[in-house]
């Protein structure tokens, strides 16, 4: 049996032309059959439901939204926004472990970016963006890209950037191994702090906060091929973001200005 909830639920996805029309302003059924191009027996039907599940009523001119209706048609709105928002990233999210930490809200009002032709560098192009636009930034990655290690590496040494920079130690060492004179830069800088972090501490994700104001998530394939990029501006989005910067900062350690320093 249908609890009161599904039912409701049912019936506002039902006839959700028709609460929009009555949404616009108080309405009568012939203005109704005429707007929706439908029976009046349809119609009939259809404020007969929407009356008993209380999301409409009658009043001198026509029916309108009760208050129940408003709430709950908005609500139902937010839930279609993120079933779109899941549907539209959903290529990017099959790539990430069912026990991946996200609440769906986090992903609300998402700008999605896929790495697909004729741009299919446009996901890391993104975090370089936010990156020169912004005065302050907290990054992870478990992976580097010469154009974003360029990119990071511009922004530490030639602009008063401020980063926080988390990096899986085995990038690290490939850093001190292909730019080791760029890793030795970074490390002296005022600007920049630099912590690794083991493989079994990382977060799934290329992640990056600018100036607590967006946050940037980039998903990658089992090759390190990035796939795409998820980039938020809500509040909830930036909380979530904390939480595993704030983890990375218990599990990181900071990187030593030479391997040998490693041991010491």
């Amino acid at each position: 049996m249908s609890s009161p909830e599904r039912t409701l639920l049912k019936r506002l996805s039902r006839r959700t032309q028709l609460i929009e029309q009555i949404r616009e302003g108080v309405i009568d059924k012939r203005a109704l059959t005429e707007r929706l191009d439908v029976s009046r027996a349809t119609i009939d039907r259809a404020v007969r439901e929407l009356e008993s599940a209380g999301v409409i009523e009658r009043t001198g001119e026509g029916y309108a939204l009760t208050l129940v209706g408003e709430l709950a048609y908005a609500e139902f709105h937010r839930l279609l926004d993120r079933f779109e928002t899941i549907s539209r990233a959903r290529g990017l999210l099959s790539l990430l472990p069912r026990e991946f930490e996200i609440d769906p809200a986090v992903l609300d009002d998402a700008e999605i970016v896929l790495a697909e032709q004729p741009m299919p560098h446009e996901p890391l192009e993104r975090f370089e963006e936010l990156l020169e636009e912004h005065d302050r930034a907290t990054v992870y990655s478990p992976i580097g890209f010469p154009t974003s290690i360029s990119a990071v590496h511009h922004q530490i040494t030639e602009t008063e950037t401020e980063l926080e920079l988390f990096l899986d130690e085995r990038l690290v060492e490939r850093l001190r191994t292909d730019y080791e004179e760029g890793l030795r830069n970074v490390l002296g800088a005022e600007n920049a702090t630099l912590r690794q972090l083991p493989p079994d501490r990382g977060l799934d994700v290329m992640l990056a906060s600018f100036d607590d104001r967006a946050v940037w998530i980039g998903v990658y394939d089992d090759d390190g091929d990035v796939r795409g990029a998820i980039t938020l501006e809500s509040e909830r989005a930036l909380e979530w973001a904390r939480e595993r910067f704030d983890r990375c900062r218990e599990a990181g350690r900071e990187v030593p200005p030479s391997s040998e320093g490693e041991d010491e």
